[in-house]
């Protein structure tokens, strides 16, 4: 396995890994740091684990009995659970597994860790007293509730009785929760009683037209003999609110960005570039009258000429840049085909487009300068950034949706570190937002040496 292969599945892992031989570190990841609160770790290496690199020296002892009993038995895994504190002094419930393995002919310990603090809280209010419990849970302002794995709920806090659609103790849950006659299309019940982790999920609830963020988890509740979920759902309307104005404001500030653009073209083409050709006119007509005077004059106004035609050209190049001219007049398909062929005279790409069904696709002119200029913004990225010499563009309208597909042989790079670094260098995100003022999906696929994929796709009308 490579480095990069092994670096990219252990910085996906949710745990916390640590491997420690003679006591001390050889290898951590980074969720380890973050479990603990270490803004890095590539200091804790090689130091001792228990008088280091464990933070809570207050259990520390209980930490370091169980890692010696795993180390000194036959190489299986050992679960437990213990009390532990971060490096800022906060308390959290540590879940821990470890085994023994070899790491160059000598033993070593192989451990996780994961922060269950959440889980472990969770338990102990359901061993509380009754009462307790009661009090606990109707002060809260989330909605929670127990369902049975047969659709009932034996349980509902205060906020929980607030607006539900019908009697609590005798009808299922989603008709309880949303009024339904059948079950939820969006029910996590099997995945909760299967995987035995929290899931999350958020839906809007037609019936009290409710954006909610829910949390399950799998329980043991006292006194029910089947299997049962604990469900915590938090009212998340405000921020659904407040993220679709910001997505209004994006789309606004877009179409001003491009209907500055439109005007800005127009008014360079019919103002700017109609001066420079009535000049250019008026210089040739002058050199015609001036073809009987010395060399040295004549050459003097050709040049001149010459140089009201570059930039006659260098407006005309300027309003293509802001407002296709292809575009407006023959649709997306053209104006993408003649900046292929552009691209290809001037950079030396090879470029291989294919499309299908497009004449017959209606787009407005939103979605068609949207997905243009997504086009335009990958083949910009490929050109600057990929060292490509072949670009693989398909345009394929299939109802309900059409899709773009860019792919290049470049020399790629590792996704998983560009959003680690938070590099939105090569435009990417502008891509995702025009893609989702459109309403579509955006994939992006790329490994070094590799090349990169987009695909993009967004509903059409016929």
């Amino acid at each position: 396995m490579s480095s990069d292969l092994f670096a990219s599945i252990v910085g996906s892992i949710s745990d916390g890994i640590y491997v420690i031989q003679d006591n001390r570190t050889i290898f951590l990841n980074d969720r380890f740091g973050e479990i603990f609160g270490y803004p890095s770790i590539d200091h804790l290496i090689g130091q001792d684990m228990f008088a280091t690199v464990y933070p809570d020296q207050q259990s520390v002892d209980l930490f370091r009995s169980v890692n010696d009993k795993v180390l000194a038995s036959a190489p299986q895994l050992t679960s437990w659970g213990q009390p532990s504190t971060k490096l800022d002094g906060t308390n959290f419930w540590l879940q821990a597994e470890a085994r023994r393995i070899e790491v160059n002919g000598k033993p070593a310990i192989l451990g996780t860790f994961q922060d269950h603090t959440d889980c472990k809280l969770i338990g102990q209010a359901m061993h509380a007293s009754q009462a307790t419990l009661h009090l606990v849970l109707d002060a809260m302002e989330d909605r929670v509730y127990v369902v049975t794995d047969d659709y009932r709920i034996v349980y509902a806090n205060r906020k929980m009785h607030e607006g539900i659609c019908c009697d609590i103790a005798s009808e299922p849950c989603y008709k309880v929760c949303r009024g339904l006659s059948e079950i939820c299309a969006d029910c996590s019940q099997d995945t909760v009683f299967s995987s035995g982790k929290p899931t999350y999920k958020e839906f809007f609830n037609e019936k009290t037209q409710l954006w909610y963020s829910v949390i399950e988890l799998a329980i043991r509740m006292p006194g029910i003999d089947r299997p049962t979920k604990l469900a915590v759902a938090r009212d998340i309307t405000v921020r659904k609110e407040a993220e679709k104005k910001i997505r209004a404001l994006s789309h606004r500030l877009l179409n001003a960005h491009e209907d500055e653009r439109k005007r800005l073209s127009r008014e360079l083409h019919d103002d700017l570039g109609q001066r420079l050709n009535a000049v250019k006119i008026g210089v040739d007509t002058l050199a015609e009258d001036l073809a009987d005077f010395p060399t040295d004059i004549f050459n003097h106004v050709s040049n001149l000429s010459q140089v009201l035609q570059s930039s006659i050209e260098s407006v005309r190049n300027i309003c293509a840049g802001l407002r296709p001219v292809s575009l407006e007049m023959s649709g997306l398909l053209e104006a993408i085909k003649n900046d292929c062929a552009n691209l290809s005279v001037v950079n030396g790409l090879k470029i291989d487009l294919k499309s299908s069904g497009m004449k017959k696709v209606h787009l407005d002119s939103e979605a068609e300068i949207n997905l243009y200029r997504v086009f335009q913004e990958s083949l910009h990225n490929i050109v600057k950034h990929a060292g490509a010499s072949k670009v693989t563009i398909s345009l394929i309208a299939s109802h309900p949706i059409i899709r773009m597909r860019i792919e290049d042989n470049g020399k790629g790079f590792d996704t998983l570190e560009r959003m680690a670094k938070n590099d939105n260098k090569l435009g990417l995100v502008g891509i995702a937002e025009r893609v989702g003022l459109m309403c579509g999906t955006f994939e992006m696929v790329s490994r070094p040496g590799m090349g990169t994929r987009i695909v993009v796709e967004i509903p059409c009308l016929n």
